[in-house]
């Protein structure tokens, strides 16, 4: 808005007083009612133009109050005046001017102060400095600012120390848990504060917590305390304290050093809390604690091993060890407290009474006493140097058990006796009622057995038990004492024998099958017996086998074999001692009985010569075309008998095969007329011998029993440990029921402790035995049922031999023979006649078959255990340079060994005539004689020359 009086606008006065100020010219000076002249509008004094325009004052104002210049033009207050007080610090206060312009003011020389809580008062200057044409300004201030604050009660504040303080206008009552009524304290202002409450303390009976509030207004601090209180009762805790003390000033000695360290642990909390302003529920549970520390207390014990000495508060210890111990006492006993700082880490040791009694000394075994007693022990152990005894019964054994043992080095028990020690032990009797294997060694010596002479017999339906009775004793010392015992070895021998019940025959075959038959009509009063067998099985091996009256329960006694022999017509004379008895069997063999069929086939006669040449011998004895089977007996040492078979010219003659068991012999020929009929006619010779087969001649050893003190199961077990032999004094153990036995090895068993184990044997076949096992449990009354059996075949190095040593063509040899080759070629005279035979060692026992092919023979060997076979192969062919194409049909049959075939002379001859250009000849006669009329009994000469057959 436009001041009437200012002809030119404001604007251009401002602008001429800048423009004055630049030029270094002072402003117009103010008027002395605070206006401000308003100058020409031109400087120049060209007044024809502004001459209607007039000066105009600006007036100032602050705060409604006008402001008037001071003689140096600054804006001022008027003398005697003064502003309004401001309701806020003036820090952006300025002068109004009317011409609606401002001047800013600063506000200076400030002071304040806080007359109340929340209250501000302030003094002060607001100036500005002339410029831009406006004038300087220096006014004098006041301001107030806030609203006086109390807390919420009315209680004011008062300075102190610069800060604001107020006490609660009362006192607040504590919760019973001590808790603080109130959380917060309120202001006049409506403002809530959070109050920090201090832990409760006792003064004069009364648990008491102080709060304090604090905050700032306006940049004054202020703080508010508050008062909370309650009343207590402390009687209790007080009480249980002194207790506590009472059993802890006692307890020294008497209990454990942790225990009263807990309790006195407890005692200085519950003194502390008695002290404090406590809950009633903390005292409460400070005095259960006390109670519990009290009643933890916890008495020094003192042990020895697993037993605690019993004890009476303020009294000694005293205990006995429960066990009676199997050592001998010591000399001290080690205690070992509950208490760790006692003596050393808790133990400590009390010595053995030195008036102590001996210990009492009684057999307990050979060479082993026992003694037995009570150990007696006084001390004192450290908590207060208390009495302490023990006592300890014992019984152990002192001295080294000296080694005893009887028949098969097994231990001998000894039992206790009235002042002696005694065990018994059995051996049994040889079939002369001699004790064997009773050798009893006490301490490494062996000790001689005084036998009684007489021999008690106890027979029953099926078999005969014999007993002898036998004493042996001495005197041992028992080391480490001056004790001696003396000790008795009773030995009873006996042996029990199954009557004869029955004899049988065993046969077996050269292919190592074999087979049994009874003989009828057995009285054991009677001594020789008869059986007939077919006429072809004039060859097979025999012996004797036998049952027992007793079963498997007891063996038939059997005596030294006794070596076969030959009777008329090749029967075998077998014998066998049986329980002291000689039983003679003879084997007889049906007669050969003539045969119609094929008559066109029939030899004109079979020529024996047993003189060792292979020269055609007499007409074999009993002869008859038509019976087809023939058996000659020779002597031991007999060279053998050459058999020359000998047919009209239109039957032809073949040697076949050849069967050998042991020391008989069969030789097979084959016989075929022109018209196809044919036969087979065979001789067997037997040999005598005075010295068995190692198949004859084989007993096993007595079956042994190396365990017998391995644990039964219960008392009625009767299985054993286990099965099997031993050999070279080692047991070896067998699952198999059935199985074979090393050279050397015997059948055994291992029994448990207690078993009662009865062994019957006889034989199946051949090597093979079968055992059975009468075990009689520990408990005397059970009995295995079955019985277990086992099967063994032995083995031995003849027994088990199945290889020949020669293999014989047309009674030579051939060369280049080894047992390890089973593959040989050779040739022959004639492809179809020719022989074969094999060598092997009789004395084995084993069988060997040889079987013809035309050109082709295979030899088997079967071991006498029948457990092994060797099988040879002889491819042969014709000579392509011969003399005789006759070939050889006469054997030697069972004649003795020999090797070699001298066949240079013959070799000679044709060289000869080679070389005499008398070839031709020689080519001419052979194809002559290739298929002539046959005659083998040309010469008388050995078999060496002739080229007949000459076999074992």
């Amino acid at each position: 808005m436009k001041n009437p009086r200012i002809e030119k606008p404001a604007a251009t006065l401002i602008a001429t007083a800048t423009l004055l100020a630049g030029m270094g010219m002072p402003p117009a000076a103010l008027a002395a009612d605070g206006t401000t002249p308003n100058p020409s509008a031109s400087a120049s004094g060209a007044g024809t133009a502004d001459k209607d325009q007039t000066n105009t004052a600006t007036t100032w104002t602050l705060m409604g109050v006008t402001l008037t210049a001071d003689d140096k033009g600054t804006l001022t207050l008027p003398d005697g005046q003064t502003a309004p007080a401001f309701d806020k610090r003036p820090d952006n206060a300025s002068v109004q001017g009317s011409d609606g312009t401002t001047i800013p003011l600063t506000l200076a020389d400030t002071a304040e102060e806080h007359p109340d809580l929340g209250v501000t008062t302030g003094t002060g200057t607001l100036t500005a400095e002339a410029k831009d044409g406006r004038p300087a300004v220096r006014v004098p201030a006041t301001w107030t600012t806030g609203t006086k604050t109390t807390l919420s009660d009315g209680t004011p504040f008062t300075l102190k120390d610069g800060a604001w303080e107020a006490s609660y206008g009362r006192t607040l009552t504590l919760k019973d848990d001590n808790e603080p009524p109130v959380r917060n304290i309120g202001l006049s202002d409506g403002s809530k504060h959070e109050i920090t409450w201090g832990e409760p303390t006792l003064h004069d009976g009364k648990v008491v917590r102080e709060g304090t509030a604090s905050g700032e207004i306006q940049g004054q601090k202020w703080q508010a305390t508050l008062t909370a209180e309650r009343d207590t009762d402390h009687t209790g805790l007080t009480q249980a304290v002194a207790t506590a003390r009472q059993a802890y000033d006692q307890g020294a000695d008497e209990y454990t050093a942790a225990s009263l360290e807990n309790l006195a642990d407890s005692i200085e909390q519950a003194d502390k809390l008695d002290r404090t302003g406590a809950t009633d529920e903390a005292m409460d549970a400070m005095r259960d604690r006390l109670a519990e520390a009290v009643g933890n207390l916890d008495t020094i014990t003192w042990k020895t091993d697993s037993t605690t000495l019993s004890h009476e508060k303020g009294q000694g210890y005293d205990g006995k060890a429960p066990d009676t111990a199997d050592a001998a006492p010591g000399d001290t006993v080690a205690l070992t407290s509950n208490d760790p700082t006692l003596g050393k880490l808790g133990s400590t040791t009390i010595p053995r009474i030195q008036t102590d009694d001996p210990a009492t000394l009684t057999d307990e075994d050979l060479g082993v006493a026992r003694a037995t007693g009570t150990a007696h022990y006084k001390g004192t152990v450290p908590n207060g140097n208390r009495t302490a005894t023990w006592s300890q019964d014992y019984s152990y054994t002192i001295g080294t058990r000296v080694k005893a043992t009887g028949p098969d080095g097994k231990a001998i028990g000894f039992t206790k006796g009235s002042g002696y020690l005694s065990a018994t032990v059995t051996v049994s009797l040889d079939h002369a009622n001699q004790p064997k294997d009773a050798d009893v060694t006490i301490d490494g010596q062996s000790v001689q057995v005084t036998w009684s002479d007489q021999v008690r017999t106890t027979t029953t339906d099926t078999t005969t038990t014999y007993t002898r009775q036998g004493r042996v004793e001495g005197d041992v010392k028992v080391a480490g004492t001056d004790r001696t015992q003396h000790w008795i070895v009773y030995v009873t021998a006996s042996r029990t024998e199954g009557h004869v019940a029955g004899l049988s025959l065993i046969q077996r075959k050269p292919d190592g099958t074999t087979s049994r038959h009874d003989i009828g009509g057995f009285d054991p009063s009677k001594h020789e017996y008869t059986i007939t067998m077919p006429a072809d099985a004039v060859a097979d091996q025999y012996t004797l086998g036998h049952t027992s009256a007793a079963g498997d329960k007891a063996d038939v006694s059997e005596g030294t074999p006794i070596a076969p022999t030959l009777g008329a017509n090749a029967s075998r004379i077998l014998k066998t001692t049986l329980n002291g008895v000689t039983y003679t069997v003879t084997v007889n063999f049906e007669t050969a009985k003539p045969t119609a069929s094929n008559p066109h086939a029939r030899l004109t006669g079979l020529y024996v010569n047993l003189t060792g040449k292979t020269g055609k011998g007499t007409l074999i004895d009993g002869w008859d075309p038509d019976v087809l089977d023939y058996t000659i007996r020779i002597g031991a040492n007999d060279p053998g008998a050459y058999i020359l078979p000998e047919a009209s010219d239109d039957v032809t003659v073949k040697a076949g095969d050849v069967r050998r068991a042991g020391y008989a012999t069969t030789q097979y020929w084959t016989t075929s007329s022109a018209d196809g009929q044919s036969r087979t006619y065979s001789v067997t010779v037997i040999r005598d011998h005075e010295t068995p087969t190692a198949e004859e001649a084989f007993k096993p050893g007595a079956a042994k029993d190396p365990d017998g003190h391995t644990p039964a199961a219960s008392r009625d077990d009767t299985t054993l440990v286990s099965h099997g032999y031993i050999l070279n004094g080692e047991y070896h153990a067998v699952k198999d029921t059935d199985y074979t036995i090393p050279e050397g090895g015997t059948f055994a068993y291992a029994s448990r402790q207690g078993q009662t184990v009865q062994v019957s044997e006889s034989k199946v076949k051949g090597m093979t035995w079968k055992y059975t096992l009468n075990i009689l449990a520990p408990d005397g009354v059970t009995l295995a049922s079955p019985a277990p059996t086992f099967t063994v075949t032995y083995l031995t190095q003849a027994t088990h031999e199945a290889a020949i040593t020669a293999i014989i063509v047309d009674g030579r040899a051939i060369g280049g023979f080894d047992p390890a080759k089973h593959e040989y070629e050779t040739q022959v005279d004639n492809i179809d006649h020719w022989t074969a035979s094999a060598d092997f060692d009789k004395s084995t026992g084993m069988g060997v078959i040889i079987h013809k092919d035309h050109d082709k023979a295979t030899i088997t060997a079967t071991s006498a255990d029948g457990l092994t076979k060797s099988t040879y192969t002889l491819k042969v062919s014709e000579k392509p340079l011969t003399l005789n194409r006759a070939g050889i049909d006469g054997a030697t049959v069972e004649g003795l060994a020999h090797t070699g075939a001298d066949t240079a002379s013959m070799i000679s001859v044709v060289a000869v005539l080679l070389a005499a250009g008398v070839a031709c000849l020689a080519a001419g006669l052979t194809r002559r004689l290739h298929r002539g009329k046959r005659g083998d009994a040309r010469t008388d000469g050995d078999a060496d020359v002739t080229g007949s057959q000459d076999a074992e």
